[in-house]
């Protein structure tokens, strides 16, 4: 009997020691910092972690018309679609500055290399896995802005405004 007492307590003994000891063997994930641009067309350029920020990235951003906006602590987020995970600023964040697209750096423990994301809210977010220079980086985030540009009059050309209502330009044929 005291056998069959000892296989039932010996899991349970087992499973608690377990519980107590992850609070020590676990470590914390890693803080970062981001920093917020944005430029005059309200597109968005999220670069983490903050600290690793170097002068040459600092001038390129800033040849793009960027200026800085906010930092704060980095979040794990998602893309709109629930899609791909990365850290960047937080959603209340970009509310605030009112961000549907923006691009996203996040400069690699080298401090050489650097991955870039894109949200953007019809496609969520795309993480490339290549790894840029920073030379490389001024050509490809200009090339993403005209994207982001061409959308945005594209948006502009379906709406078409009539008193009381807003129609896409093909309900219109139909009155």
């Amino acid at each position: 009997m005291r056998l069959e007492i000892r296989k039932r307590i010996l899991p349970f003994l087992l499973t608690w020691m377990l519980i107590l000891a992850l609070p020590f063997t676990v470590e914390a994930a890693p803080k970062y910092f981001y920093q917020l641009y944005i430029n005059p067309e309200n597109f968005g350029l999220v670069v983490f972690p903050k600290e690793s920020i170097f002068p040459e990235l600092e001038e390129v951003v800033q040849s793009l018309d960027f200026k800085k906006a906010e930092s704060g602590e980095a979040v794990m987020r998602s893309g709109s679609k629930k899609e791909n995970f990365t850290y960047m600023m937080p959603k209340d964040v970009q509310k605030k500055h009112r961000l549907g697209k923006f691009i996203i750096l996040q400069i690699l423990n080298d401090g050489v290399g650097i991955m870039v994301g894109i949200y953007e809210q019809e496609f969520g977010l795309t993480l490339p896995t290549k790894v840029f220079i920073v030379q490389e980086l001024k050509g490809n985030i200009s090339k993403t802005l005209d994207i982001f540009r061409k959308q945005l009059r594209q948006e502009k050309e379906e709406i078409e405004w009539i008193p009381d209502a807003i129609l896409k330009r093909e309900l219109i044929g139909h009155y």
